[in-house]
């Protein structure tokens, strides 16, 4: 009896540190997994241009909004955070599909998408958007998943001059 003990407290405390040991390496991990950041070749202003041409050259896509988010936090009553630039777009075909059905409508917190241009305090500028690979897997099978599977597919292909492919690190 006493050796069936033994096994089942060792089951019960290797099953207690796998989870932990899980449960940190996805802490460390998120950062990287969930959103993807990329410097980019080129000034600010030249990168924000040339995100809103591509995105409005993609076929069903279109800039939607360019918020001034230094502005916003300087008029607001924030501290200057330099030059940050978010691109909103959207793709109302692809749009229609997701929230065509009230159990995908929650998905409208997520529209339209964005791709924040800013630049870091040693000047190189970078583009941050969320890794859209990793969302689609975490809907694999879906109906939701399908149509984000095309979303990065455009996305990957509005960012081809970065050579930006999604993956899952």
């Amino acid at each position: 009896m006493s050796h069936k003990k033994s096994i089942i407290v060792g089951l019960i405390l290797g099953l207690v540190l796998s989870l932990f040991v899980l449960g940190l390496a996805f802490k460390i991990a998120a950062p990287t997994l969930f959103f993807k950041e990329v410097t980019v070749p080129h000034s600010f202003e030249k990168t924000v241009r040339l995100l809103e041409t591509r995105i409005n050259k993609q076929k069903g896509w279109h800039v939607t909004n360019v918020i001034d988010q230094q502005k916003e936090v300087l008029v607001n009553g924030g501290d200057d955070i330099g030059k940050v630039k978010i691109i909103k777009f959207c793709n109302a075909k692809l749009s229609g599909m997701m929230l065509a059905d009230d159990a995908s409508k929650f998905m409208a917190a997520k529209m339209p998408l964005s791709i924040a241009v800013y630049e870091k305090s040693d000047g190189r500028v970078t583009i941050g958007l969320m890794n859209g690979y990793v969302m689609s897997r975490l809907f694999a099978g879906t109906r939701e998943g399908e149509i984000m599977e095309k979303v990065v597919r455009d996305i990957e292909e509005i960012l081809g001059f970065l050579h930006l492919r999604f993956t899952i690190f």
